[in-house]
Order: C-alpha cells, then sequence, then structure tokens
C-alpha cells in the first residue's frame, strides 16, 4: 500500500493557515495518509496558542482514517517530555521521525517543505518527496481546486512566508488521486 506521509509540520502548518487541509482528503482509496507521532505533537501541542494548532487538530479529530504512527524516535522524545515539561524537541525532531518511520513503510510519498529532506541517503529509494507548493500545484492541475482557490493558496503562502520549494519526485503523481 502506498502511504502518504505528511513530513514534519510545514505542510500542515502551510494547509491550515491556507484554509486547505481539506486538500489531504484528495488522495484514492486505499493510499493512509500518516503523521508520526512527533510531528502530530509539533502540530498540535499548542492548539491553545496558536489558531493554525487548533485547525489541525480540529481537521484531525474529524478524520480518523488520517493515522498517527508512533516511532521508537517518538516514544522517546515524547517521554522526555512528559518527564519534563520544560524539555524542548530537539531541531529536526520531525524528519527524524519520518525517516525513522520511513525505514518500516512500503512505498511512500513524503509531503514536505524543509531542504532537510532532499539530503540523499535519507531515505529509501521507494520514497517520492513532493514539496507542499508542487502538491498544491497538483491539486489545481487535477481539478481538485478552482483557479481562484489556487491563486488565494498561494498568495497567502507568500505573504505568510511559507516554502517556495518546488519539488516533485514522482511523474505519476495524478495515480494517486481520486478520479
Amino acid at each position: 500500500m502506498i502511504k502518504f506521509v505528511i513530513a514534519d509540520s510545514g505542510p500542515l502548518i502551510s494547509l491550515a493557515k491556507a484554509d486547505a487541509l481539506d486538500l489531504l482528503l484528495i488522495f484514492k482509496e486505499g493510499i493512509q495518509i500518516v503523521l508520526t507521532d512527533v510531528v502530530y505533537h509539533e502540530v498540535t501541542s499548542e492548539r491553545d496558542r496558536f489558531p493554525d494548532a487548533a485547525k489541525i487538530y480540529q481537521f484531525l479529530s474529524k478524520h480518523p482514517e488520517i493515522m498517527v504512527e508512533n516511532t521508537t524516535y517518538g516514544e522517546a522524545v515524547l517521554f522526555k517530555i512528559r518527564m519534563d515539561p520544560g524539555y524542548e524537541l530537539p531541531l529536526d525532531a520531525g524528519e527524524v521521525s519520518i525517516s525513522s518511520y520511513d525505514v518500516h513503510a512500503s512505498k511512500s510519498i513524503l509531503i514536505f517543505e524543509d531542504k532537510w529532506f532532499l539530503d540523499e541517503g535519507r531515505f529509501k529509494s521507494q520514497t517520492k518527496l513532493l514539496s507542499t507548493k508542487s502538491f498544491i500545484q497538483a491539486a489545481f492541475d487535477l481539478n481538485f481546486i478552482s483557479k481562484d482557490r489556487h491563486s488565494n493558496i498561494i498568495k497567502l503562502l507568500k505573504f505568510e512566508q511559507r516554502s517556495e520549494l518546488d519539488f516533485n519526485q514522482d511523474d505519476d503523481l495524478e495515480t494517486y488521486f481520486k478520479p
């Protein structure tokens, strides 16, 4: 089974800021959307402080088909947070949890914003990389969103200074979307 793994918090925050989390639901039945435990923590733990975190939490609560997968790395750092509330996640914790999950995953596509993911050797050869910007473009190209909505999302993300990274490593991307 192909798994779409939402890498790190960046794509989720961008989609939340653009009121576009619903785009995560355009994939074919049988394609599993997965967040790692660390990414889930990063994007929901401060939902009382950040509106985008609250949006993400509400969206994920309404869509239990989006799975949160535990990782060995995540279990260790999240245990440390529970034991020491002052402990801060290490830099790149979301990325490392994705990398540790990917070792066990079948073919997957990572939606990402951080250039960290472009370093060779971080993932299996079966793992394809797709930037948030390319994901939004694919949703438009395949008629899941209107031209106006696409323009509004892109403008908002530029205003919010979200990632401009445009990267698509999978030539067959349209095969993963609903007809």
